[in-house]
């Protein structure tokens, strides 16, 4: 089996000093809407 690890986006301390919108903020740039989105427009 073949193990696949992912870096992290943040360390465990950097979120715990961000304000709360400000992690989302951080979190939500972070992930590529673009490609969901085109990946659930294919699907229909």
């Amino acid at each position: 089996m073949t193990s696949i690890r992912q870096q992290s986006l943040f360390g465990i301390q950097e979120l715990y000093d961000m304000e709360p919108t400000q992690k989302y903020e951080e979190i939500m740039a972070a992930i590529d809407l673009d490609a969901i989105f085109f990946e659930i427009n294919k699907i229909r």
